[in-house]
């Protein structure tokens, strides 16, 4: 569960501030890690792809998540840099 919250956070991390070419070697790369560490504890391989495929389907959620909240997110920046700046006059 705590993974999928987190594998979720680096979507939307990933989503705001990268574009989709970031997100398909981050996936491979993470892919391979996940499935190397499970091979080499031990686990079941069956167990493995399923738990992969959860975390890619999450993460691409989340990047959903961040590229629809891109605009928003950067209204709230512009917003707050404004204030800021109309203060110091």
């Amino acid at each position: 569960m705590i993974l999928s919250v987190l594998t979720c956070g680096a979507g939307m991390y990933i989503g705001l501030y990268f574009n989709l070419l970031a997100l398909l070697p981050l996936s491979a790369l993470g892919a391979g890690a996940y499935l190397l560490a499970a091979w080499s504890s031990g686990q079941n391989l069956f167990d493995s792809v399923w738990n992969l495929l959860l975390t890619i389907i999450v993460i691409q959620a989340g990047y959903m998540v961040g590229l629809t909240a891109r605009d928003p997110y950067r209204q709230i920046l512009e917003r707050i840099g404004s204030i800021q700046s109309h203060r110091h006059l």
